[in-house]
């Protein structure tokens, strides 16, 4: 039996980026403490979203490396 395409029928996608703090698109519910998980975990179970990826992202600010957590999701 196969496992199918995790990424089949998304037609559309969220990404989440701890740099910056954003309310829910769909019904824009405001995330609190330890909000990336909280928005990450709202979109999965009020919305109906998969988790695609989480990973990190680095910038560079002001010469120095920022590192930053990041998700994105999709429907």
């Amino acid at each position: 039996m196969s496992p199918g395409n995790h990424y089949e029928g998304i037609k559309h996608v969220v990404y989440i980026h701890t740099s910056y703090r954003t309310d829910c698109e769909h019904c824009n519910a405001n995330f609190e403490h330890d909000w990336f998980a909280q928005a990450i975990n709202h979109y999965i179970e009020q919305h109906g979203y998969k988790l695609l990826h989480v990973g990190s992202e680095t910038e560079k600010i002001e010469g120095k490396p920022w590192y930053f957590s990041v998700a994105t999701l999709g429907k």
